[in-house]
C-alpha cells in the first residue's frame, strides 16, 4: 500500500501540527499528547536484572508472566493498577516498563505467531476474570493486603497480540476493568469481498466495529486508547494503516497531516510520524516506514508511548 495514499498529500501538509492541535482540543476534550519519536532502536538483554520479582502463572494451560517491580509499596495497598501485554518477549517488557519508570504489577502474555494463539485463549470470556484473580492472589503471598483488589487494567499490545485485546474489549466484564489501551502497529482484519461496482478492498467491518465503543468511550474520556501505527503493507490481510483508516471513518474523526520536521516525531529520517488524529483520550498516529524495522521500531519504544500519556 502506499504510504503517500495513507497518510495524504504533501501539499495538504501546509496546516501546521500546532494549529491542528488547537483545532481537535477545541472540538473535543482531552489533553494534547506529543506523539514520541521512533527511531532505529536497538535491543539486548539487560546485564542486569530489573529490580523486582518475576512469577511464571498460568489460567488452564494459558501461561503468562507475572512482574512485581522492587518499588510497589505492596504493604500499603488495598488497591492497585495493572498493565497486561500482549506479544513480546517478556524481558523486554519488562525493561520498557523499568524505563518508564512505572511501580505497578506488569503481566505479559508470550502465546506464539499470529492473532490466533492469543485471539483462542480470550474467547474464554471468564478468563480475563480468573487472571485477575489469579494475580491478586499472588501479589497477596508477595506481601500485598489480604484485601487488595485490581481496581484498574492497562492493555498494550504488538502486532498479533491484538487478537487477544479485540476478544476483551467485546466481554462487558473486561471492557469496564480496562482503563486504558495502547496498540503497537497492532490492529489487523481480513478483507471484505468486493464486488464487480468496487474492486476497493476495505477490512472486514464487523473486526472494525468491535474497537468503535472503546474508541468512543476514550473520545469522551472515559477511557483512553491509542494505536500506533506503520505504512508496512500486508497484502493478504488488511494492514494496521488501513485498520486505521476504517476506524477513523467509522467515528468520523479525521486524519491531519504532520510536516515534516515540525516535531520531534516527525523528524526521524527513518520513521517520521506523518499523520495524527485526535480526539478526547483517542489518539490515533501513524508512522512511516514500510519494512520490518518500521514494524518493530513501535514495539521498541512502548515505554516512550505509556511515557507520553502518562504526562
Amino acid at each position: 500500500m502506499n504510504g503517500t495514499l495513507i497518510f495524504g498529500l504533501a501539499a495538504m501538509a501546509a496546516v501546521t501540527l500546532l494549529s491542528a492541535e488547537k483545532d481537535l482540543t477545541s472540538a473535543t476534550p482531552g489533553k494534547v499528547i506529543a506523539p514520541p519519536p521512533m527511531p532505529r532502536r536497538p535491543i539486548a538483554p539487560s546485564t542486569n536484572a530489573v529490580p523486582g520479582e518475576t512469577v511464571s502463572l498460568e489460567d488452564g494451560g494459558v501461561k503468562f508472566t507475572l512482574f512485581i517491580p522492587r518499588g510497589w509499596n505492596a504493604a500499603a495497598a488495598k488497591e492497585t493498577s495493572v498493565t497486561i501485554h500482549f506479544h513480546t518477549v517478556a524481558w523486554f517488557v519488562i525493561q520498557e516498563h523499568a524505563r518508564r519508570g512505572a511501580k505497578e504489577p506488569l503481566i505479559c502474555f508470550q502465546l506464539g505467531e499470529g492473532s490466533t494463539v492469543y485471539r483462542e485463549p480470550f474467547e474464554d470470556t471468564a478468563r480475563f476474570g480468573r487472571v485477575v484473580r489469579i494475580i491478586e492472589s499472588e501479589l497477596k503471598k508477595h506481601g500485598a493486603s489480604s484485601s487488595l483488589q485490581i481496581a484498574a487494567v492497562d492493555v498494550s499490545s504488538f502486532s498479533a497480540g491484538y487478537g487477544a485485546v479485540r476478544e476483551l474489549i467485546k466481554s462487558p466484564e473486561s471492557f469496564k476493568s480496562i482503563r486504558r489501551i495502547v496498540l503497537l502497529d497492532s490492529m489487523y482484519a481480513g478483507y471484505a469481498e468486493t464486488n464487480a461496482v468496487s474492486s476497493v478492498r476495505r477490512p472486514l467491518p464487523e473486526q472494525i466495529d468491535v474497537w468503535v465503543p472503546f474508541a468512543r468511550a476514550a473520545m469522551e474520556g472515559q477511557k483512553t486508547f491509542v494505536f500506533t501505527h506503520s505504512a508496512v503493507p500486508t497484502g493478504k490481510y488488511a494492514s494496521s494503516a488501513e485498520c486505521a483508516d476504517a476506524l477513523l471513518k467509522a467515528l468520523g474523526v479525521s486524519r491531519v497531516p504532520v510536516e515534516r520536521g515540525s516535531c520531534a516525531a516527525a523528524s526521524d529520517p527513518e520513521f517520521p510520524l506523518r499523520s495524527r488524529a485526535d480526539a478526547g483520550n483517542l489518539h490515533i498516529w501513524g508512522y512511516g516506514g514500510e519494512d520490518a524495522q518500521a514494524h518493530l521500531t513501535h514495539v521498541r519504544h512502548m515505554a516512550d508511548v505509556w511515557t507520553a500519556l502518562d504526562k
